[in-house]
């Protein structure tokens, strides 16, 4: 490799670097909505066994302390889904802004690559056209004993 070929080089280890940070990201982004779910999932769950535990509790009889008691627990379930819910939707909105950098980045170094490849083959080119032109020079000046 020499001159263009070089820079280019230069040039795509930075853009695989970005990429690679790009891929962190992405894994992070990607972790946080799958943590979101398993969160959401819980407290669905937490909240349909707290509510037949509530119905069941209701069944037999409750003083109005323990009711309120219950209800004001359960609003602190559904407060809690409500928030969680709104954490799920900026993540999967920074998912997909994480999304979108990312195949930026990927395309930038598969831009990259394709050009350091051409400037590659451009300078081989070049190299053996002046090699062949070497080889041509040296055979028109070298003469045959036989003429």
């Amino acid at each position: 490799m020499n001159k263009r070929s070089k820079r280019l080089q230069l040039v795509l280890e930075l853009a695989e670097r970005k990429k690679q940070q790009a891929d962190q990201f992405l894994a992070a982004s990607r972790q946080r909505v799958e943590q979101d779910k398993r969160t959401m999932e819980q407290l669905d769950q937490y909240m349909s066994e707290y509510q037949q535990n509530y119905l069941g509790v209701n069944a037999e009889g409750l003083s109005g302390a323990q009711l309120h008691a219950q209800q004001a627990f359960l609003q602190k379930i559904q407060d809690a889904k409500t928030t969680q819910q709104q954490a799920m939707e900026q993540n999967r909105r920074e998912l997909a802004v994480v999304e979108q950098h990312w195949k930026e980045a990927y395309a930038k170094v598969k831009g990259v690559e394709k050009l350091k490849d051409k400037a590659i083959n451009a300078e081989n080119m070049a190299e053996e056209k002046a090699l062949q032109q070497q080889l041509d020079e040296r055979a028109q000046t070298i003469r045959t004993p036989f003429i």
